[in-house]
């Protein structure tokens, strides 16, 4: 068994819109040579923004075309992928919906309400190597916060999210606006400003609650209680003290977590 380990894809392609590299260059067979002995028994794990999972259809729950590919070419090389959450996550799609003031503004005004279900449970959630995963493809998954997975005998513990630092000037929440015109004015008002739209560009999932870290630090006692230590630990952000090393004094409340 073999980990790889690499971070901030971005999404699928070196030439997407949002995307600083691309998983599907970064893992192709001439830039990874090494999977040429992999099997769907070794793994690789992107540490944060992901964004195979980014665009948002306003009428149904799917994966655009160009997801769909990229994804399907994913699923079809020799190891298994997964990846923790970053703050770039589409993460309405990726762990389900639960704004429902947005669910009812003019932004999902076209979605029938069976789509909307859909998109509020996400994909489909499972257990899988000791915690739980969202499933993309059979051997492409997000590993959920705050579990301990079993790889092969390495205990590693997933806990995914970041604040984003591209919000300097604010977010525009849709919900705030009554049709698709206004919200168009405002957001011109805004050009040339760092801000990012919610349920577009921006959710707010990607930082945990204050739930999701209690219950994440009880799994992780508990299993070192029981086993003793933890081999890896998964995340896209750092302890407050490395940001500080590196000369980031400003943290959060995650940061203090990993601390």
């Amino acid at each position: 068994m073999a980990v790889y380990v690499t971070g901030d894809t971005h999404g699928s392609s070196r030439y997407g819109l949002f995307s600083v590299d691309g998983f599907m260059s970064r893992l192709s067979t001439d830039a990874f040579p090494e999977q040429k002995d992999m099997s769907k028994d070794d793994f690789v794990v992107i540490l944060g923004d992901f964004g195979g999972v980014w665009e948002s259809e306003r009428k149904k729950f799917c994966e655009s075309p160009e997801e769909r590919h990229a994804l399907d070419w994913l699923e079809k090389k020799p190891f298994t992928t997964v990846f923790v959450p970053g703050n770039h996550e589409n993460y309405d799609r990726l762990t389900g919906c639960r704004d429902e003031r947005l669910l009812k503004s003019w932004l999902y005004s076209g979605m029938p309400e069976t789509e909307k279900e859909k998109l509020r449970r996400g994909y489909e959630q499972r257990d899988w190597h000791g915690g739980m995963v969202r499933v993309l493809r059979p051997s492409v998954m997000m590993l959920e916060r705050g579990w301990v997975f079993d790889l092969d005998g390495l205990a590693c513990f997933a806990f995914g999210g970041a604040r984003s630092h591209d919000i300097r000037d604010g977010i525009l929440d849709p919900a705030d606006y009554p049709d698709k015109a206004s919200f168009e004015r405002a957001y011109r008002k805004k050009q040339g400003l760092m801000i990012r739209v919610k349920g577009i560009s921006w959710w707010e999932q990607e930082m945990p609650t204050k739930e999701e870290m209690e219950e994440g630090m009880k799994r992780l006692r508990a299993y070192i209680r029981e086993h003793g230590k933890i081999d890896y630990i998964f995340t896209h952000d750092c302890p407050a003290g490395d940001r500080f090393f590196l000369g980031y004094p400003q943290c959060d409340e995650l940061n203090r977590f990993f601390e």
